[in-house]
This record gives structure tokens, C-alpha cells and sequence, in this order.
């Protein structure tokens, strides 16, 4: 599947109230930031657009600029989903994770957007800050799948470790590019996993 395609989401066969609220409060607030801008957009008028109060928003994000973190920080499932089935269906450790990061169930066009009021809306060092926490979920879940597979311990860290850190290495530069179109992502990506490979 190609990046550049637009992926509709997989509804989840339960989705609790909580998870519902949270993204709907998140579409509303990406739609605010795109309309109005970062700061013009206000946290009650988003919460009052989805028939919550200001205080439901904030049990959900603890700051307005978290909402531009949440494709990679608190959307990871799919990733370790993905490489899961990857592996089992054959691939190596870089083609699994490839295809799995090619694949997220966000919509592509929205994942440029998003990358780009990071860009414009936030300093370098708190998008570092973002990126780092959400590299540590991936290198969990990857960690999982690798024993699962029976990969020591050490060796399932190590190689979760290397990975997740080529994938946003990748992230990061794309995010500073002037260039940040989806195929380039696609491409950056790739190359960083190919580099690693020698080392797993």
C-alpha cells in the first residue's frame, strides 16, 4: 500500500465513550488550528463544538499543543499490529516496519498538515521532546513483538532500539524539510532502514 494513497481509519470493535470523545475533540481542535490558526483557536470553543466542557478536553490533553502529537505519540497499536503480521507473514525486522509505518490508519493528507503546524506552531526542542517519548512506546512495542518471536531479551532491545531510532530519525528530518510530502517521508524512511540493516 502506498503512503500517498488516503487511509481510512479501522473502526475498532468497541470504542469506549472516552476514546470517542478524545477523537473527536482532536479532529475538532486540527480543524481549528487549520481555520484559525494555533493561537486564535480556543479550548472552549473546541471542547463547546463537541458538546463537552473545557475541563473534559483537558483530562484528555494536557495542553492545546499536545493535540499536534497524537499521530505519534498515543496511535502506536497499529504499528506494532502491523509489524506483527508482517513477520508473520515472512518479512524481515526493516520490511515489516516499513510497511507498517506506511500503513497507519490516519488519514495521509492529515499527517502532512498535522506535520506542518508542528513545523510552524511549536520550537524544535518540544517537537524533539514529542518525537522521543513517542520512540520509546516503539521501541515497547516492537521489544513485544521480537520476544514473541523468541528473540532474547537483549537482542529483541537492541534491534527495537535501532529501528525505532531510524524510523524518527527519519521522522525528524522530514518534519524539518521544506519538502514534506508523503512520498518523501516514505522514501526518508527507507533509506534510514536500509542503513541499519548491516547492524541486524
Amino acid at each position: 500500500m502506498s503512503i500517498d494513497t488516503p487511509v481510512a481509519a479501522t473502526p475498532a470493535p468497541s470504542i469506549s465513550k472516552a476514546e470517542r470523545t478524545r477523537e473527536a475533540l482532536r479532529q475538532a481542535a486540527i480543524r481549528h488550528f487549520v481555520e484559525h490558526g494555533f493561537e486564535a483557536a480556543n479550548v472552549p470553543t473546541i471542547a463547546a463544538e463537541v458538546g463537552v466542557t473545557e475541563r473534559t478536553f483537558y483530562r484528555h490533553f494536557a495542553t492545546k499543543d499536545e493535540v499536534l502529537f497524537v499521530d505519534v505519540t498515543t496511535s502506536l497499536a497499529w504499528f506494532r499490529t502491523g509489524v506483527r503480521e508482517r513477520l508473520e507473514a515472512g518479512d524481515d525486522l526493516i520490511a515489516a516496519a516499513l510497511h507498517a509505518i506506511t500503513a497507519p490508519p490516519v488519514d495521509p493528507r492529515l499527517m502532512v498538515e498535522i506535520a506542518r503546524l508542528r513545523t510552524q506552531l511549536l520550537s524544535p526542542a518540544r517537537i524533539e521532546r514529542s518525537f522521543r517519548d513517542a520512540q520509546g512506546v516503539m521501541v515497547r512495542y516492537l521489544r513485544e513483538v521480537l520476544a514473541e518471536r523468541g528473540a532474547a531479551p537483549l537482542t529483541a532491545a537492541v534491534q527495537a532500539e535501532v529501528v525505532a531510532g531510524a524510523i524518527f530519525a527519519a521522522l525528524t528530518v522530514w518534519t524539518e524539510s521544506p519538502d514534506a510530502r508523503l512520498g518523501t517521508l516514505r522514501s526518508t524512511t527507507e533509506q534510514a532502514l536500509e542503513e541499519i540493516r548491516p547492524a541486524l
